[in-house]
């Protein structure tokens, strides 16, 4: 009779705990626990049916094998035990495949040593009759205490996590607490069974049963999916930014405190509620707010409403579960200081960069002025040596002829004593006003110091070079300078050489000076080419 008894408990047990698992699956997308839920009440079903029919039996073959079977569910109930006390501690939860792997190793491991039992006897050592009606129990090898030492060690971790949770003053856990020690009782049978090497039926599971619908109304009453209605309430009405939600036909649907004193503080004239205008109706043609309804974007409006005060607009879709378009939340920030830190700091950077131009300015006109003649305007030494070593390399490398040419006006010193040094300087000006204007694409003409010119000709050759040079002492010939009343007739003399390779540009000045020298002693105002070079 006692085995029909705790058969019938067994079963009742494996009902409850079936409708928990049932319940739990059905919410388990509104929060973890439900789910842990729904695994802990099938392992609590599993093990029940499992103790009933092992009851019914009294060959102790079948009993273990019954026996055995209800270790799957008693695997499933600690990892979800473990789990539980997780999801009470932290509502964002989640078990991942790691944790799971993890879990699902002792489980594993324990299962393949009650399936080969019947070889090793080191789960099971075999089966006794109890006082009760002669039903069996087992008795236990080596491998079931290692099995019993981890499942006691993993529910006292969920414990310790619990009480914590308890000590620290949150009432949602007090739920936890009792259905913990309405299962004591049962749990503390199992031990004493276990105690007395398995003489006692194992009631551990009844205890289970009666715990997790307590663990249910407990999670269902104070858990995130009770809360959450609340909680988002508060979280709306608290919240900074202004909110508002839309319907698909752009109604208002509900606005937060923040929204509400923003739109009346835009408004000329403000609904009394906001909830059912539209936003047409709300943000009319004259207000400057376009709102682009069709997708998730962002709007930066400036001057809202010509309020001065510039707003970052977030368009947010909603969608039902079908994923169909139901509204919009919008989410409103006031940038306006933002807006004007921006505009300051682009104020600035337009600042600096304007600065920076005019450096560089400044830094090029430098480096110009610092090759170049501050009489003439032509380029000086410097740039002409640079310039020359260019020209040599480039005629080097290409073959292409190159002429240089040493030109100095005839009896300059005496130009400087008999109408002055202001005359003096006219005549440099205008010859070398005379010199740049006969210039082509590429070449150079550069003082080279006092009255002496020299000219870069890339690409002429000598016979080329020396008939130029000779037009050029023509027009500056022909062209006096009026200067203080006084015509002044200037005359130049130039020497050319021509580059053969592999003269330096040292060579090349040096060879075109000794062509002027002599074109001085020639009698001046003529050209001579370099004697070393033929004539074409």
């Amino acid at each position: 009779m006692t085995t029909y008894v705790l058969s019938l408990l067994f079963l009742t047990a494996a009902c409850v705990a079936a409708a928990v698992s049932v319940t739990g699956w059905r919410r388990r997308h509104q929060a973890p626990g439900y789910g842990v839920m729904a695994v802990l009440g099938a392992g609590i079903t599993q093990w029940a049916v499992a103790d009933a029919a092992s009851m019914q039996f009294r060959d102790p073959g079948i009993v273990l094998t019954f026996l055995g079977l209800a270790f799957v569910g008693v695997s499933a109930v600690v990892a979800s035990w473990h789990c539980f006390s997780y999801t009470t501690i932290d509502r964002t939860w989640r078990l991942t495949r790691r944790s799971l792997t993890w879990l699902a190793v002792e489980p594993v491991l324990c299962l393949l040593a009650i399936a080969t039992n019947p070889w090793h006897h080191q789960f099971f050592a075999g089966a006794e009759p109890t006082g009760f009606d002669g039903a069996y129990v087992a008795l236990f090898g080596p491998l079931f205490w290692l099995h019993t030492t981890y499942c006691y060690v993993l529910l006292g971790l969920a414990l310790i996590r619990v009480i914590r949770g308890w000590a620290r003053g949150a009432s949602r856990y007090r739920g936890y607490l009792i259905a913990i020690v309405i299962s004591m009782p049962a749990t503390i049978f199992n031990l004493i069974g276990l105690s007395l090497h398995g003489r006692l039926i194992d009631l551990t599971v009844l205890g289970y049963a009666v715990t997790t619908p307590i663990m249910y109304v407990m999670m269902t009453r104070f858990s995130l999916p009770g809360l959450a209605p609340v909680a988002h309430e508060r979280v709306f009405q608290k919240i900074g930014d202004a909110v508002a939600v839309v319907d698909a036909g752009g109604r208002v649907l509900s606005v937060n405190p923040a929204a509400d004193h923003l739109l009346r503080s835009l408004l000329p004239e403000p609904p009394t509620n906001f909830v059912g205008a539209t936003l047409r109706v709300l943000f009319g043609t004259d207000s400057g707010i376009k709102l682009l309804l069709d997708t998730d974007v962002d709007h930066t409006i400036q001057n809202v409403a010509g309020s001065g005060r510039d707003f970052e607009i977030r368009v947010s879709a909603l969608h039902d579960r079908a994923g169909r378009s139901i509204g919009w939340a919008l989410v409103a920030r006031d940038i306006t200081e933002r807006s004007r830190q921006r505009r300051e700091l682009e104020r600035v950077n337009n600042q600096l960069r304007e600065q920076l131009r005019t450096i560089e300015l400044l830094r090029a006109d430098l480096a110009e002025q610092a090759v170049r003649d501050h009489l003439t305007g032509l380029h000086n030494r410097r740039y002409l040596m640079n310039a020359l070593g260019a020209a040599v390399e480039h005629a080097s490398n290409d073959g292409t002829p190159l002429a240089l040419a040493l030109v100095d006006l005839d009896h300059f010193k005496r130009v400087n004593d008999r109408h002055g040094h202001a005359a003096g300087d006219a005549v440099l000006v205008q010859l070398a006003t005379t010199l740049s204007r006969a210039l082509g694409d590429g070449e150079v003409v550069a003082r080279h110091g006092g009255e002496e010119f020299v000219l870069l000709l890339p690409g002429a050759t000598a016979a080329e070079a020396v008939a130029r040079l000779d037009a050029l002492r023509q027009a500056v010939r022909d062209h006096a300078l009026v200067f203080g009343g006084e015509t002044i007739v200037t005359t130049f003399s130039a020497g050319v050489t021509l580059y053969t390779g592999p003269e330096s540009p040292a060579a090349l000045l040096q060879a075109a000076d000794d062509a002027l020298y002599a074109a001085k002693q020639g009698g001046r105002d003529r050209v001579v080419l370099a004697a070393a070079l033929p004539a074409a």
